[in-house]
């Protein structure tokens, strides 16, 4: 891992505030590494030190941003086989906390794009972990419906009842779960 300077952090600090603050009024795709180092009051050569383009800054805040949603979850490990029924209803949590973030890295086009990160991440740390399991059928299909149910749900039931948003979402994976 690559140590960096004091300079070099407070730069990197800026770019990435200046990037939310920008992308809040307007997608990425119409933004310039020219608009963004000049209200980041750096040198263009700066920015590209830590990033080869917009699009690069981008994609490093949505895998940091997919990362904290993770290991945000409030057991002790990602995923366990012993509380997988769990770890739908600590997902669904942990995108309820994270919305303003997963709103503004990944808006409206994007969102099918953090569905598919989050299920990538999930089953790469499920199958680091239990190897054993990599190539059963039941196990992929267990933990697809719970990341992306659980996805889904947030965007589709965002405005309901938690309460008993949450406790559907533990009875349908609890009944997954026996299943399998």
């Amino acid at each position: 891992m690559k140590i960096m300077d004091k300079r070099a952090i407070k730069s990197k600090n800026a770019i990435i505030a200046t990037f939310l603050a920008l992308i809040k009024t307007k997608p990425v795709e119409r933004l310039t590494v020219k608009e963004l180092c000049e209200k980041a009051r750096i040198n263009k050569s700066t920015f590209y030190a830590h990033y080869h383009d917009l699009q690069d800054l981008s994609a490093q805040l949505e895998a940091e941003l997919v990362y904290e949603i993770l290991h945000s979850l409030p057991r002790n490990d990602l995923y366990s086989l012993k509380t997988s029924e769990l770890f739908a209803v600590d997902l669904y949590q942990a995108l309820i906390r994270y919305e303003p973030q997963i709103e503004l890295l990944f808006p409206n086009q994007k969102k099918e794009l953090l569905a598919s990160r989050l299920d990538r991440a999930v089953k790469t740390y499920v199958w680091n972990k239990y190897p054993h399991l990599r190539n059963r059928v039941e196990t992929e299909i267990l933990l697809t419906y719970q990341i992306q149910g659980a996805y889904y749900t947030f965007l589709n039931s965002r405005n309901e009842d938690q309460t008993i948003v949450q406790e559907v979402i533990g009875r349908i994976a609890r009944a997954l779960h026996t299943l399998y």
